[in-house]
């Protein structure tokens, strides 16, 4: 008897967690499910979850996608498997089968697929999504921008990305790349309209990674409850007579950027704080953290903000790092790290690195928005 079957390709990262839930007796269907995926087999025993849990740990520290099968699925196990791929930079994703508990919004999975009795899956393995090897630029890279509008429009005027015509953003003529190393407002006059001048620039291919001050504003965007200092007020007072929905989806897109991106065959790093070699690549929780804050010491500097070491003194990667955050006169060059953060908001300027020639281009700040002890 001919049975029509439905095929569905699932593309998994690189670097993934695959669950498979089922039901007690499912009469050989998970397994069937099961081998055709191409990742690495984590048994899950449901009597033994420490030593399972050990065991996916192992497992994910090999950087290829693994399956873990659990035919009687409790919300606690599934949430162990989801933090333990956090935790590894894996990415957590579920393949229900029929009759296997529901799974809840909540529970942390990027993707959920809803596998019925005649559907086949096939598998493609794509990259994760900081993963842009592919890009070669060449790239300009803006450093932490805090609101300043007509510092961005002055640079990006310099830069090539601003028709002399119209006013307006537009593609490089030369095809460079823009790239912005986030922290896009907080403290400056003009917020939002930074916001907006970025998301037409994505438009024409423009990249970003997500700073510290990008994440806690997308936050409160979306309407989590955040402590508002001083410096994000400026934001808030400009954003807060947006519409709800309005709001919503400019939180989304601003917290919707990855912590780093590799570009140019991994021979080029951008991270608003910085990464370690070892943190490259990966989307663990220290990565992540690293990308956003620095390698934090658990102290606080002298604006009782907190303490980040120098990570650039030790690094001896390949790859260039290019980076934020941290707040030098001048870009600053040690170890194939590169700062450009010089501090446009506290009256410095605005800089961008061309790569991969390695100049600079900067433009003086036309005024001192803050003061540095409201960093």
């Amino acid at each position: 008897m001919w049975e029509e079957t439905m095929t569905s390709t699932i593309a998994l990262p690189r670097h993934s967690a695959v669950l498979v839930l089922g039901k007690a007796k499912d009469n050989g269907f998970m397994a069937k499910v099961a081998d055709a995926i191409p990742a690495i087999a984590s048994p899950w025993d449901v009597n033994k979850p420490e030593a399972s849990l050990e065991a996916l740990y192992e497992a994910l520290d090999a950087g290829q996608p693994v399956r873990v099968c659990m035919l009687r699925s409790h919300r606690t196990a599934r949430r162990q498997v989801v933090n333990a791929a956090t935790k590894r930079g894996a990415i957590p994703i579920a393949l229900r089968l029929p009759g296997a508990e529901e799974i809840g919004d909540d529970e942390g999975f990027a993707m959920v697929v809803e596998v019925c009795a005649d559907t086949r899956l096939s598998y493609t393995i794509s990259p994760m999504p900081c993963d842009l090897h592919h890009l070669h630029g060449p790239f300009d890279i803006v450093g932490d921008i805090h609101g300043c509008h007509d510092e961005l429009c002055e640079l990006l005027d310099r830069l090539g990305y601003i028709n002399a015509d119209t006013g307006k953003p537009q593609p490089h003529p030369e095809g460079r790349t823009l790239v912005f190393l986030g922290d896009l407002t907080d403290r400056g006059p003009a917020n939002l309209p930074v916001l907006q001048l970025v998301k037409d620039l994505e438009r024409f291919g423009a990249l970003r990674v997500l700073g510290n001050h990008d994440e806690k504003l997308a936050r409160w965007l979306i309407g989590k409850k955040v402590s508002i200092s001083p410096a994000m007020q400026t934001s808030v007072d400009e954003l807060e007579v947006l519409a709800e929905d309005a709001r919503t989806a400019m939180g989304e897109w601003l917290g919707g950027a990855e912590p780093h991106l590799v570009l140019d065959e991994g021979k080029l790093i951008v991270a608003h704080a910085g990464l370690e070699e070892a943190q490259q690549g990966r989307r663990s929780r220290g990565a992540r953290s690293m990308a956003l804050y620095g390698k934090v010491t658990g102290g606080v500097d002298a604006y009782g903000h907190p303490e980040a070491e120098d990570f650039a003194l030790d690094y001896h990667g390949a790859a260039l790092v290019v980076h934020g955050h941290v707040v030098h006169a001048n870009p600053r060059e040690v170890n194939n790290v590169i700062a450009i953060d010089t501090g446009c908001v506290f009256g410095g300027s605005l800089t961008a690195l061309r790569y991969p020639e390695r100049d600079f281009v900067s433009v003086a700040a036309k005024g001192r928005y803050c003061e540095r002890e409201q960093f």
